[in-house]
């Protein structure tokens, strides 16, 4: 996933500070630095706050390295924030599918590759 380096490449790309974004964010800048630094996960809200502010779709956001790709996924017709309940509950979904599928091909890589690592990770029995 690449959060920690898209947050910290869009959050440049508007002349932001951390400390500018923290507020736009109700958080403190260094919980900032964690996320760029990819010690810590923005919650989902903090995750609907970004894609808005920076314009992009959550899926781009998480899983398109903006640093050397295009944006690849549709941004939806409205910003996340302003959209009810279950049409959030929609997007978050659809995330939540593509990250299945991409794990489902990273544990069949393991398990083609490293067998015992895959026994050890749980991923065969």
């Amino acid at each position: 996933m690449y959060i920690h380096t898209n947050i910290k490449l869009l959050r440049k790309r508007l002349n932001l500070t951390q400390a500018d974004l923290g507020d736009h964010l109700g958080i403190v800048g260094n919980q900032i630095t964690r996320y760029e630094k990819g010690d810590s996960e923005p919650p989902v809200s903090k995750l609907i706050q970004l894609a808005d502010l920076f314009e992009v779709s959550l899926q781009d956001l998480a899983l398109t390295d903006l640093s050397k790709e295009a944006p690849k996924y549709p941004r939806p017709d409205q910003p996340y924030g302003s959209m009810d309940e279950e049409k959030q509950d929609g997007v978050l979904e659809e995330l939540n599918s593509e990250l299945r599928k991409r794990i489902k091909i990273l544990e069949d890589f393991v398990i083609e590759v490293d067998p015992e690592r895959a026994k050890r990770w749980g991923i065969i029995e």
